[in-house]
């Protein structure tokens, strides 16, 4: 009777399953990493009859796959296995025998998708040169997702983006718990990790989260257009050399809320690019800030999308920004000096907001919420030994490039790496629990009142450097649901978090429990009172084993129940 009844349990459980996403469905398929090009071969060459990938490709750890060409497919899931040490594997170019090597690690194409997890990609040969200027490259309409990775010496030549959907339209970014590291090119404004266009709204939806970008040359984000929506919410920037890092004046619909913004546009701009309206009106520049913005353009005005100044809606509130002393006091070197200034004159340092010279209302709407007032200007309190080099290296670039005329090649920022070769050289043996990378940096911080920032108590920045804090279940604010709703887990598959959002409309008793293919249960998420609004609620499954898991939601007479896949 007892099989009976959980025979029973599993096929009513997987009858009630809806929108599972495609890729859960696929199997596995372990990739080793040897000889070189194992991996890109042996991918390109898996597909279904309708040109998809066949399967999740599985990478093993403490091993490095190099590639000896483009991974180019439908609907790519990239996932990498931890094992014991906790170091992902590693994916980087190999040098072919003409001295090639590829120029992106993979392309979606075909409206599809790329994802990657649990993964370290370095855009840098054995040699030491710098020859990968993108990790994804897209057509239109796919969707990148990133995730758990780390991400270093991107963006060798040109105008690179590390996420490059340039004349790719309507496509969508996800990035979440990832670590963009020492990508700097000789270009001093790159490499991005992406520029939207061309094309009004050239990009759907952006979201990037609990994430951290450590040294980087150019914008997070940027477009001489616009995008739908972006959301940027818990992230740390930690030197960032020149460009905003939202170079984005058409914004109209973004929500950029618990960062910290740490030496950001270290450069500074010339006054030639800042108040020459031949040079910023054709470049899209602004004075230097975090945050640049302009009053809207004819086609964001015009048909289809009708807009209107009152109908842009923007919120950047409750970020800390802050300049080093060092990095402070090399402004005051650059314009006492004439052979820094051959570029365009005196430079400026940045601010927090700025907007394009004549369009500075624009700044004081109360539909854009950027004021001062709702931030902090303050110093997190990072480590002050990595500070002080951090910051002295990059104000010598800065001097550097200034005085080039804005060239950096034969010079670098500062480069946080014991050995070119080697990722892991230098970690030390408990970096899981102390830093939340396998890198030396540790972006933990001191200030007393931006450790308990955050709506919730925790700390504002990238919370991945405090690996001891969960989050558990958040009430979404300013949502006013209208009907019942249980949403697929994101990202799925995962290991071993996932988020799962749902809707209430009703005041009720509440339960989200987790069952394994057998119906057992094996973990409860919700199990109390909750009024009418959306919840997310974070579920780690770092005790259960690598398998298809269901979640089920219960409230009154609605019921919902939906498959998720822990791939560890």
């Amino acid at each position: 009777m007892k099989l009976f009844t959980q025979i029973l349990l599993l096929v009513v459980l997987f009858l009630s399953i809806t929108s599972i996403q495609s890729f859960a469905q696929k199997d596995s398929l372990v990739v080793y990493a040897w000889p070189a090009g194992t991996l890109n071969n042996t991918i390109n060459g898996d597909t279904t009859s309708t040109g998809e990938s066949a399967h999740v490709y599985v990478l093993t750890s403490d091993t490095t796959y190099f590639i000896t060409e483009e991974i180019r497919i439908k609907n790519l899931d990239l996932v990498g296995k931890i094992t014991s040490t906790g170091y992902p594997p590693v994916i980087a170019p190999w040098i072919n025998a003409d001295n090639s090597s590829p120029g992106n690690i993979a392309v979606a194409i075909d409206n599809g998708y790329v994802h990657f997890d649990n993964l370290y990609l370095i855009g840098t040969r054995i040699d030491g040169s710098q020859v990968t200027q993108q990790l994804i490259s897209t057509s239109d309409s796919c969707r990148l997702t990133v995730e758990n990775c780390i991400i270093e010496n991107f963006g060798s030549t040109g105008t690179p983006n590390i996420l490059n959907t340039w004349n790719a339209i309507g496509s969508d970014i996800f990035v979440r718990n990832t670590l963009f590291r020492n990508n700097q090119s000789n270009i001093p404004q790159n490499p991005g990790m992406n520029w939207a266009g061309p094309g009004v709204n050239a990009i759907d939806t952006m979201s990037v989260t609990n994430s951290t970008f450590f040294v980087m040359g150019g914008n997070i984000e940027g477009s001489g257009s616009s995008m739908a929506y972006i959301e940027f919410d818990h992230n740390t920037i930690f030197m960032h050399t020149k460009s905003s890092p939202f170079s984005m004046r058409q914004m109209h619909n973004a929500k950029i809320t618990n960062n910290i913004f740490f030496s950001v546009y270290s450069a500074g701009l010339d006054s030639n690019h800042i108040y020459n309206s031949q040079v910023y009106n054709a470049n899209f520049f602004s004075p230097p800030a975090v945050l640049t913005m302009d009053s809207l353009y004819e086609q964001l005005e015009g048909d289809p999308y009708f807009l209107t100044e009152a109908d842009r809606n923007i919120v950047a509130e409750n970020n800390a920004y802050f300049w080093p002393q060092k990095i402070v006091d090399n402004f005051t070197t650059l314009n006492s000096d004439p052979k820094y200034q051959v570029v365009g004159g005196r430079i400026t340092a940045p601010v927090w907001a700025a907007a394009r010279p004549g369009a500075e209302a624009i700044l004081t709407l109360p539909n854009i919420q950027i004021a001062e007032a709702d931030n902090f200007g303050v110093d997190p309190g990072f480590d002050a030994a990595l500070v002080d080099a951090a910051s002295d290296s990059m104000a010598r670039f800065v001097r550097y490039i200034w005085e080039n005329g804005g060239d950096g090649t034969g010079s670098r920022p500062f480069h946080n790496s014991a050995s070119p070769s080697n990722p892991y050289a230098g970690v030390p043996a408990d970096w899981k629990t102390t830093q939340g990378y396998p890198v030396r940096e540790n972006l933990r911080y001191t200030n007393a009142t931006l450790l308990v920032a955050d709506p919730n108590g925790n700390p504002i920045g990238d919370l991945t450097w405090y690996p001891e804090i969960t989050v558990g279940v958040r009430e979404i604010p300013n949502s006013v649901p209208t009907k019942f709703s249980l949403s697929q887990n994101y990202p799925n598959p995962f290991n071993p978090t996932t988020k799962i959002n749902y809707s209430i409309i009703n005041s009720g008793f509440v339960t989200l429990k987790v069952f394994n293919v057998l119906g057992q249960e094996v973990a409860s998420l919700v199990n109390q009172e909750q009024k009418p609004g959306q919840y997310v609620v974070d579920f780690d499954a770092s005790n259960l084993a690598s398998g298809i898991y269901m979640y089920k939601i219960q409230s009154g007479n609605f019921t919902l129940t939906k498959k998720m896949m822990l791939l560890k």
